[in-house]
């Protein structure tokens, strides 16, 4: 039997599980216990607007992490989006003109996206190499909202 009082912030998830040992409890963060991730490369091409998270039906897509990577090159650049085919967010644009660009941001807010956006990555110019790795979590429809809402609470 488990007593326990979690003191603090509700958005926290208990798991039991099972070790060597027996039984233990942790207690995780949300993003620890739902979150999910994806890679993608591309080498020397172009690349149109492709999508890397895609929400549940209704849901949305929250990101935790996000990893950058790509060689130098002249004048490609690259875009990651929020878009639903309707509306369309731009999160970063990294032009590579005369050095590699690395970036790393692991996400302490909530950067969420609206109903049905799709997280989607583009490359212009064909001389780039590169890799994008996101953290991200789906959201249910109760917890997304429409993008007009979604806009005028950011």
């Amino acid at each position: 039997m488990w007593a326990f009082k979690i003191v603090g912030t509700l958005e926290k998830v208990v798991e039991q599980f099972r070790t060597p040992w027996g039984y233990a409890l942790s207690v995780l963060t949300y993003k620890q216990k739902h979150g999910q991730w994806k890679s993608i490369t591309w080498t020397n091409e172009q690349v149109a607007a492709t999508a890397i998270a895609t929400p549940v039906s209704g849901g949305s897509i929250e990101l935790t992490d996000l990893f950058f990577s790509a060689l130098k090159a002249t004048g490609s650049t690259v875009t990651l989006t929020l878009t639903d085919g309707t509306n369309t967010e731009t999160l970063i644009t990294v032009l590579l003109t005369n050095e590699a660009a690395r970036l790393t941001h692991s996400v302490s807010g909530r950067m969420k996206g609206w109903r049905d956006a799709v997280l989607k990555y583009a490359v212009t110019g064909a001389n780039s190499s590169g890799s994008i790795t996101v953290g991200y979590i789906k959201n249910t429809k109760p917890e997304s909202q429409p993008y007009d809402v979604w806009n005028s609470e950011r």
